[in-house]
């Protein structure tokens, strides 16, 4: 199925209302032969950790006002302290393009947990599977050895510049090869001064593309600021569909131009997807950073 029909397909990926419930009863990423005695594989086939009743809710209300969307051009905004207005949502902006936001509370998760998963996981296609084994089949990474410990690199500053390849959908079904690529807060307008905000830890920023023949598809910019909170992190999202970074390193829209319903189910589904994999990844990080003790080889 190409990129531009599974992304008209999204307006019946999800149901209104969503439900936890669905979620646990969607087609799972089967675990193959090679992969049966990894001392992961058992996650695989775990329940998937519920979306907050309070999330699904805001989800369940439709699309926010655009007035309440944080503007691409405000980006920095994303590490300021307290709550932004609808940290929770989705929406068309005014411009065409879709939005969506969502904030996780992570409990005994650390920054430096999250660099460790950034970098551990795309090296091995279980590992991204077990992140949200309802929509995530595999993935690759275009430099392994810069993400392994060997590579003698700081742990937060190996996935500046690189690229990943994952074959995902916001569910299992019209799964695609994607590429994201990570880059540098600033390359994406955030300011770095910002950093300074009270428990601002980490910001991951990339750019997300698919190949469509000979043509990459913007998907979206998106950007994740790590707060360290009582008991954890809080980890807050911004994503804007539509978006990309050209050749002269600015910010624009995309060429390809999609009927407003289809940027419509899209944020929602790329909404509900963010809460789906993070709240699990949550799940499943601290145990897992204990078990491999932190290491990438």
């Amino acid at each position: 199925m190409g990129i531009i029909k599974t992304l008209r397909a999204t307006k019946t990926t999800f149901p209104d209302p969503m439900t936890n419930a669905f979620v646990n009863g969607l087609p799972r990423r089967r675990l193959r032969a090679d992969e049966e005695a990894l001392p992961y594989a058992g996650l695989l086939n775990k329940d998937m950790a519920p979306i907050p009743q309070a999330d699904l809710a805001a989800v369940n209300a439709g699309p926010i006002d655009p007035a309440d969307a944080l503007p691409i051009t405000e980006s920095s905004r994303i590490m300021e302290p307290g709550d932004l207005r609808a940290e929770t949502g989705f929406c068309v902006l005014p411009d065409g393009c879709g939005y969506a936001a969502t904030k996780v509370f992570m409990p005994g998760v650390t920054p430096t947990m999250l660099d460790w998963w950034f970098n551990w996981h795309p090296l091995e296609s279980l590992r991204y599977a077990i992140w949200c084994p309802v929509a995530h089949e595999g993935i690759s990474a275009e430099t392994p050895e810069a993400h392994k410990d060997a590579s003698g690199v700081a742990l937060e500053e190996r996935n500046y510049g690189r690229s990943h390849f994952p074959v995902e959908g916001f569910v299992l079904e019209g799964a695609s090869r994607l590429r994201i690529w990570f880059r540098r807060p600033e390359e994406i307008g955030l300011d770095s001064e910002r950093f300074t905000e009270p428990n601002i830890s980490r910001c991951y920023a990339a750019t997300v593309t698919a190949k469509q023949g000979p043509a990459r598809i913007p998907i979206n910019i998106f950007m994740h600021a790590v707060r360290q909170v009582d008991g954890g992190v809080e980890y807050r999202s911004r994503y804007w569909l539509g978006r990309t970074i050209d050749a002269r390193g600015r910010i624009v829209k995309s060429r390809v131009r999609l009927p407003r319903s289809t940027v419509y189910s899209m944020a929602r589904c790329n909404c509900i997807h963010s809460l789906i994999e993070y709240n699990n990844l949550a799940s499943i990080l601290p145990a897992l950073y204990d078990e491999q003790q932190g290491r990438i080889r």
